[in-house]
């Protein structure tokens, strides 16, 4: 597990959400600018991380607190059938274009569920950024496969004989 201020448990394909309370203290306005960093994978192998922040600026009113929401989700980049996943890296411009694309699928806070999984526990960090307001926090992912702590379901009703 990477050393972060935020850890997050998540399965491949869940949207976890991250809220985060903003304080301003100070009499006067503050501008503020919201950014996640790039995503690092540190441990496991076949783990792609998307997240947003659902606002990337805001204003602090004077002494006014406020919650913003990070959404994660992980997903797994080696599908079910063994394929490798995600297909070689695009130029600079079509990665732009994805990734605007991308930020517009979000709109609904769900990202659909592609069946992959990872091979073993997988983890990633990257740092979220309030520029004019406090000081980064790191958030770390630890993401589980399926086959970690299942719910247990038996088939024996006993209405068999």
């Amino acid at each position: 597990m990477p050393d972060a201020d935020v850890v997050v448990m998540a399965r491949a394909g869940e949207v976890r959400v991250v809220p985060f309370r903003l304080h301003n203290p100070w009499r006067r306005e503050r501008q503020v600018t919201l950014e996640v960093g790039p995503w690092q994978v540190c441990d496991g192998d076949g783990l792609d991380v998307r997240a947003r922040l659902e606002e990337t600026e805001l204003t602090l009113r004077p002494c006014e607190d406020r919650i913003v929401r990070l959404l994660v989700s992980p997903r797994a980049t080696t599908n079910t059938k063994g394929q490798d996943g995600p297909p070689p890296k695009p130029s600079r411009a079509a990665a732009k274009q994805a990734k605007d694309a991308a930020q517009e699928q979000w709109a609904a806070a769900r990202l659909p569920h592609d069946g992959g999984d990872v091979e073993s526990c997988a983890s990633a960090y990257a740092d979220v950024r309030f520029e004019g307001c406090a000081k980064p926090q790191r958030v770390a992912v630890v993401v589980l496969p399926a086959e970690c702590e299942p719910v247990d379901v038996g088939c024996d009703c006993g209405c068999c004989c």
